[in-house]
């Protein structure tokens, strides 16, 4: 896991970082990058307590990556809720021209010779239905799998 760590100001920051990690785990692997602030740790202790050890030694920490950490984002959430509308769009629109079709070749009032091409008309009035019904559809899902893939 990445921690990301605030208040690291010298060489004895850091070691007492380090230090309180260690504790937890004594067979811990650390990967420091101090000037931005970053520890990757290769533990078996659980993040919290990892956390939890960092705050007690008076710096602040956050998890960036690992098991327990945040995922998604509101920008990511947004990003899915937008991809999922387009995609609900056109998917509504080809099946709304599936069923059209489907229409003006099934139904006997279409068939029938003489038919003034109302079917016809149709199959674009389907499309454009269904194809607007996907989009807020699609909005929906998207966020949906946005909220569950963040966690909340």
């Amino acid at each position: 896991m990445v921690l990301s760590v605030t208040g690291i100001q010298s060489a004895a920051d850091a070691a007492a970082v380090q230090a309180a990690l260690l504790r937890c785990d004594p067979a811990a692997r650390l990967w420091t990058d101090w000037p931005q602030g970053l520890v990757a740790v290769e533990t078996a202790a659980p993040a919290a307590m990892l956390r939890a050890a960092v705050q007690a030694a008076g710096y602040g920490v956050f998890q960036r990556s690992g098991p327990g950490a945040p995922r998604g984002s509101v920008g990511g959430i947004f990003g899915r809720m937008l991809l999922y509308a387009v995609l609900g769009a056109v998917l509504g629109l080809a099946a709304g021209v599936v069923l059209g079709l489907g229409n003006s070749m099934l139904n006997p009032d279409c068939t029938r010779s003489g038919s003034s091409g109302n079917c016809a008309i149709g199959v674009g009035i389907f499309g454009m239905l269904f194809g607007t019904l996907g989009v807020p559809a699609g909005a929906i899902a998207g966020l949906i799998h946005g909220l569950v893939r963040r966690g909340g």
